[in-house]
């Protein structure tokens, strides 16, 4: 209590210091598993020395509602290869056209998470039709990872599963093309490899792609660099370097505008802190589920798997990818259209 205590205080003072929100926000040990000093310190060298990503400036936005039928599409369609990476795999629809993709000779590989009980179900079934699966166990945390790549060339990622019920949440995907997509397959390929005990999963930067440890860094920068306005979709926000990164936002003139779900772990505290700053706070409705994870700030976009939470930044193995330009636009107006149902 003490350590939280000491870290609101400075939180409060330090308000006006960007770099010192950033240390304060992660460097004292509390609720929630906050890192070290020494590793705060070592997070904020690497916001200033990591490597940028490249991040895609085209890419069309697919609601929850609309990712299994746009994903059974993709897979019709796939010629050469079908590359998926999934935490919750269960869509009938979903695993009838993988399984017709391999009559027709398509090369199929499946990557999932081994404590997922519709996961576990959907991976016998397509082990049974022949399709290679493997299971990527993630120490102390989970394979969270939502990933489509068709012929190596068309990604599809986002923070929609593709469970029995993910078509009836609020959240979204984003689809594009091009040489991205390689990036995409490396990442997919190591964490193939990783399920097979040869390598360690994906971590790090590749081209417009986060993983592991770069996302935080990668999303404190977007906050940082936002000018004009910011908005989050949240799931999870329990994240006090994310938290404290908005506040500073919201106090040197941008507007900060966060959706949180009420019913999430962390909501009470996140929406205090949030409002005592300045930042406009909206609870969404219970139903449909708000199970988005997407960062929108003027320029620049970010949408994925990683909950802004203690485990979506260190613990599971999560994916995330950055936009620019008509890509961050479209996902902005996405994030603006959610939140103008959501605050009637």
């Amino acid at each position: 209590m003490l350590n939280f205590l000491t870290r609101r205080y400075f939180r409060f003072a330090f308000a006006g210091s960007t770099l010192a929100v950033m240390l304060l926000g992660t460097s004292v040990t509390g609720i929630s598993g906050s890192p070290s000093a020494k590793t705060a310190a070592a997070s904020v060298v690497a916001v200033r020395n990591r490597v940028v990503p490249f991040p895609v400036s085209n890419a069309t936005v697919i609601p929850a509602n609309r990712v299994a039928k746009v994903t059974i599409a993709l897979i019709d369609h796939a010629k050469t290869s079908i590359l998926l990476e999934m935490y919750e795999l269960g869509n009938p629809g979903v695993l009838a056209a993988l399984e017709a993709a391999h009559h027709r000779k398509v090369q199929i590989r499946v990557v999932s998470d081994p404590s997922e009980s519709q996961s576990q179900s959907s991976d016998t079934t397509l082990e049974q039709a022949g399709i290679a699966v493997r299971k990527l166990a993630v120490p102390g945390g989970i394979d969270h990872v939502k990933l489509l790549i068709i012929d190596d060339s068309r990604v599809l990622i986002g923070g929609v599963n593709l469970g029995y019920a993910s078509s009836y949440t609020t959240d979204a995907d984003v689809e594009f093309a091009g040489l991205s997509a390689r990036d995409a397959t490396t990442i997919f390929n190591l964490d193939w490899s990783a399920a097979a005990h040869v390598n360690s999963s994906a971590d790090g930067i590749y081209g417009p792609f986060v993983t592991g440890e770069a996302i935080e860094p990668e999303m404190l920068s977007v906050i940082g660099k936002a000018v004009g306005s910011c908005i989050v979709l949240a799931n999870y926000l329990s994240d006090y370097s994310i938290q404290d990164a908005l506040v500073a936002a919201e106090h040197r003139g941008v507007k900060v505008t966060v959706v949180l779900n009420p019913t999430a772990y962390g909501e009470a505290s996140a929406s205090s802190w949030l409002r005592r700053g300045g930042v406009r706070v909206v609870l969404a409705p219970e139903e449909p589920y708000l199970h988005a994870k997407i960062l929108a700030c003027g320029g620049e976009a970010m949408i994925g798997s990683a909950n802004f939470s203690f485990d979506g930044m260190t613990v599971n193995h999560e994916l995330d990818v950055v936009l620019q330009g008509q890509a961050a636009a479209k996902l902005t107006a996405f994030a603006n259209q959610i939140e103008r149902a959501d605050s009637k």
